[in-house]
């Protein structure tokens, strides 16, 4: 893979996240200029959110380095839209590393997956890095560490000129124990039902899912791909319509409205 000029580094743990580093030494073997804007705090589950009416702070921390107060989705608009890079573009965006796995259900409301969305509205190549685990212990980013640059450096002749997004996904465990690349599909069903619980005294409540791992079986899902030991490697696209519907219903059809409407 030759050398890229720029690649910008954002995630949805914030700019502190262990994660962020990760995704930031890839970046500086891939690129002669490596960008940071990533939230100045967990914003984690805010998906392609934007903060249209409220001000954004924005830090410098470091060199080429900015926290963005405000979502993912925010740090993408801000470096692409703002002063600091004088008009000049990137090559390549890189969301994560997330701190776990982006899969199934999750997708919809992932930060680390909006950024990368984001970017590739803007007609860019993104990809979405996440680290599954296993348990609540301490995340290992040893896997991913292992086989980004191998997945980064397969993925970028897939790319096209109208931007593209990827949702990778790392499993868990030995880093030579990963069995390889697999193409998926985001494949829902691993969430249940919502849960609220209460923190501490007060009207403070806290929002979680209840989740079934086992729930998918589709071989080709994302969520089995990271069972079996495979790096998933899932194409997101843009557009939201539901094609298998509006193709029963028939695109456009046009209906006479009867009622209380005229």
């Amino acid at each position: 893979m030759k050398k890229l000029s720029r690649i910008l580094v954002t995630n949805d743990d914030g700019i502190d996240a262990p994660g962020l580093a990760v995704a930031e030494r890839l970046a500086r073997q891939l690129a002669d200029e490596v960008w940071v804007f990533a939230p100045a705090g967990n914003r984690s589950g805010t998906a392609q959110a934007l903060s249209l009416h409220e001000t954004l702070p924005i830090t410098q921390h470091g060199r080429r380095r900015y926290a963005v107060g405000g979502t993912p989705a925010d740090c993408v608009m801000a470096a692409l839209g703002g002063p600091w890079l004088a008009g000049a573009g990137f090559d390549l965006v890189l969301s994560g590393v997330n701190w776990g796995g982006n899969l199934s259900d999750s997708v919809m409301y992932s930060g680390t997956v909006g950024a990368a969305l984001a970017a590739a509205h803007f007609e860019l190549p993104a990809i979405a890095l996440s680290q599954a685990f296993n348990g609540p212990s301490e995340i290992d980013f040893s896997v991913t560490e292992a086989w980004m640059a191998a997945v980064v450096a397969a993925l970028w002749p897939m790319r096209d000129d109208h931007g593209c997004c990827w949702n990778v996904n790392f499993p868990f465990g030995a880093a030579d124990a990963v069995a390889g690349l697999r193409f998926t599909r985001q494949v829902g069903g691993m969430i249940r039902s919502p849960e609220v619980a209460r923190a501490g005294q007060g009207a403070d409540y806290r929002l979680s899912f209840v989740r079934d791992p086992e729930a998918v079986t589709d071989p080709c899902a994302d969520s089995v791909a990271i069972r079996d030991g495979f790096v998933s490697v899932t194409p997101l696209i843009r557009e939201r319509s539901d094609e298998t519907r509006l193709a029963a219903v028939g695109a456009g059809r046009e209906m006479t409205l009867v009622g209380q409407g005229g």
